[in-house]
């Protein structure tokens, strides 16, 4: 059981064309979000100290926890309770712990 604490929606991109020459799809034509799922996220690294050419960034990690579901994904958006977008980010790794039937997701 989580505690939930925000949700997380999955990046679904439509391929594009297959191009002839390489054989590679093309960029995705669209791109939309699946319905959100309840998860229960913490940070595990949160800085504003990023630095490149003089511009600052955050950089940021987060554990995710959701219910153990059938899941695939390449990228995510993870919000708060409030509706407000944490970031976007892409799925380093996803572990079942099945002791909890939960699936934990590094991002």
């Amino acid at each position: 059981m989580i505690i939930q604490n925000g949700t997380i929606e999955v990046k679904r991109k439509t391929v594009g064309e297959i191009d002839p020459e390489t054989g590679y799809p093309g960029r995705p034509t669209s791109v939309a979000w699946s319905d959100p799922i309840p998860c229960q996220y913490s940070a595990n690294k949160h800085n504003w100290l990023g630095r490149v050419n003089g511009e600052h960034f955050t950089t940021a990690q987060y554990t995710v926890l959701i219910e153990e579901q059938p899941f695939a994904a390449e990228q995510i958006r993870l919000k708060d309770l409030a509706g407000d977008i944490v970031g976007e980010f892409s799925i380093m790794e996803i572990e079942p712990l099945e002791a909890v039937c939960e699936l934990r997701i590094l991002v």
